[in-house]
């Protein structure tokens, strides 16, 4: 592979890197300027892209010290100890008097510079320097804060042996020809594969691990050992959306290790393959753990096509994939999320909308705030940002000139308002922008989240120099608050209602079992709501939703004439365990809330009693 060709590779990795993660919410005082790309263009072009020794990694599971010769034979001294001293002073003062979101953190660095400093003062190697400013830079816990050698951790090939750890697949999963995603053993589950894959993958198989030791166990000796780390995108800012990109990105760690343990699906056979013949692995595949709607085409991350929309096959569902939230006018992503919203509200009869955030890179927030004024009917503030301006206080913020309250609140439109249910789907992979949209959506009163809780990278960033042109800095400089009690967010991912994922069966099967959860809701929601000018015209008790719950559940009704209502729950021996309606009610469709704070796992029944209409339901309390 070519010098010229990894410098053009690393430029349009990095480009679209920056474009699509790191423009907009999460950068300076101006969320639409551009201009620093051809700067960082040109700081790869004059940096040395690595061309590293060809090495024979010895057989067998390596050892913390059998890592760090591989580290330091890889990639040899490096610069002058006094140069890595004086970068690695800078990033901490920087990070010492610039880091705005040390809010929600629990970290000393102090500790950290107690612990490297005298270790680089006594000689360490390139490699082992590069990874130390790469944890550091981890231990900050934010997407929007790293320290890169971008020789080192970007532009060095993961060539068998070569001691580089890769976090992350949500950009491109090519490196294993397979995506990955957590299952909750922390085994990885197969969604997608490449139809030439060199061992076979196939959707519903399940990664182990390597060398006969589990993937959640070997990445941790990894860690110890202090690997660089080459992140396919950026990690998450919560300790839970960390974690999620450590484990899906399993498969692409493969040049570690010598054998890949696999229990195939169709067999439910363990084996254990050697990992050589991935080497000869080629073809592009996409990370994002999305299965295909039916009558939706997905976005495609390679032409920069992030959104798309439409109604979900065989139902009146609206349906929008988000993949980014990039300014680049050209893209005029704004204008196609505004005319979906548009779409859903007034050119087809939708009976709601699924918003999917589960892959979304960022980028500028929507600045116009049309799709606001269309949804709401309300003008409400929702969150603001502050930045850092004491760097002798760990917690001295002041507030944005830009990101404030009004800037970023909801304009509603009392004309206009979207009265039916929207689902939103989030988990890890919604970053930056997608979490601030994911906020704001969350005060529209039909909102309910479905998937996994998102990164949390409510912080935004800038850019400092280090005084290397080898060097890449990028750091959270402020944090967002929430207006009504100005809690701050950094560090915490926006929750979900019902906590779903990718299972094994539904892969198998090519159903996305967040998506069925969201259409389901949807489906349930509409299915008892009455038009104003609608007649009940029989009795009847729903299903609650959600069901397994914990501790809350709706029970929705219809009552067709007056009627003496009672509604009750037992629990399985028949004993009355609440009495949620015991009195006479109109006409109409009805819903009560069934708190179970106090009662015990377990079945439940409810009972409905009008008239001479009596009916009765399951549901489960699960805590």
């Amino acid at each position: 592979m070519s010098k010229v060709f990894l410098c053009n590779l690393m430029i349009s990795f990095l480009t679209a890197f920056l474009m699509s993660s790191q423009t907009s919410i999460a950068q300076h005082s101006n969320p639409t300027d551009r201009s620093y790309i051809p700067a960082l263009k040109r700081s790869l072009l004059e940096s040395e892209i690595f061309q590293p020794p060809l090495i024979q990694k010895k057989p067998g599971h390596y050892s913390i010290e059998d890592w760090q010769g591989a580290i330091d034979s890889v990639w040899g001294f490096g610069l002058p100890t006094a140069q890595k001293l004086a970068i690695f002073d800078a990033a901490i003062d920087t990070l010492d008097r610039g880091f705005g979101a040390f809010f929600n953190l629990d970290i000393n660095l102090d500790s950290l510079v107690n612990v490297y400093r005298p270790e680089i003062q006594n000689g360490v190697s390139r490699g082992r320097f590069a990874a130390i400013m790469n944890y550091i830079s981890l231990y900050m816990k934010d997407t929007h804060t790293m320290l890169m050698d971008v020789p080192v951790n970007w532009g060095t090939p993961l060539n068998p042996g070569i001691p580089l750890l890769v976090i992350g697949g949500f950009r491109s999963s090519s490196h294993f020809g397979a995506s990955l995603t957590p299952l909750p053993d922390s085994s990885l589950l197969v969604f997608r594969a490449l139809e030439n894959h060199q061992l076979g993958l196939e959707a519903g198989d399940i990664v182990l691990g390597y060398d006969g030791v589990p993937w959640k166990t070997l990445y941790k000796e990894l860690m110890d050992a202090q690997l660089p780390i080459q992140p396919t995108w950026v990690w998450g800012s919560t300790d839970a959306s960390i974690t999620h990109q450590i484990l899906m990105s399993a498969g692409m760690n493969w040049h570690l290790f010598d054998t890949i343990d696999i229990i195939k699906y169709t067999s439910s056979d363990t084996l254990h393959l050697a990992t050589a013949p991935l080497s000869q692995q080629t073809g592009f595949i996409w990370g994002n753990e999305q299965l295909p709607v039916p009558g939706i085409e997905q976005p495609n991350f390679i032409t920069e096509d992030y959104v798309n929309w439409g109604i979900v096959e065989g139902t009146d569902i609206g349906y929008m994939y988000i993949a980014s939230y990039d300014t680049n006018p050209q893209l005029a992503i704004h204008d196609s999320i505004y005319q979906a919203v548009l779409d859903f509200m007034y050119n087809y009869e939708t009976s709601g909308f699924i918003v999917d955030y589960r892959i979304n890179y960022g980028g500028g927030i929507d600045n116009e705030r049309r799709i606001y004024r269309e949804l709401f009917n309300e003008f409400i503030f929702t969150i603001g940002y502050d930045v850092r301006t004491d760097p002798d206080d760990h917690y001295g913020v002041s507030p944005s000139s830009w990101a404030t309250p009004y800037y970023l609140s909801i304009p509603g439109n009392p004309n206009s308002y979207y009265n039916k249910p929207i689902a939103i789907l989030i988990g890890p992979g919604t970053v930056s922008a997608g979490d601030v949209e994911s906020v704001r959506m969350s005060f529209h009163p039909r909102v309910r989240f479905f998937g996994k809780p998102s990164s949390g990278a409510l912080t935004i960033s800038r850019y400092p120099d280090l005084g290397n042109q080898d060097w890449f800095f990028y750091l959270a400089y402020g944090t967002a608050y929430l207006f009504s009690n100005h809690n701050y967010l950094c560090h915490t991912g926006v929750s979900v209602d019902e906590e779903v994922w990718l299972t094994q069966q539904g892969v198998v099967n090519g159903i996305d079992d967040v998506v069925v959860s969201a259409i389901e809701w949807i489906n349930y929601t509409s299915s008892v709501e009455e038009p104003n000018n609608e007649v009940v015209t029989g009795y009847h008790l729903g299903n609650n939703y959600p069901n397994p719950f914990n501790p809350l559940t709706t029970i929705k009704y219809q009552i067709p004439e007056l009627s003496f209502v009672t509604l009750k729950v037992y629990d399985v021996l028949g004993n009355e365990v609440a009495t949620l309606k015991n009195e006479r009610m109109q006409v109409g469709r009805y819903e009560i809330t069934f708190d179970a704070s106090a009662l015990s796992s377990g079945v439940y029944f409810y009972r409905i009693s009008a008239n001479e209409f009596v009916d009765t339901k399951k549901m489960i309390l699960m805590k």
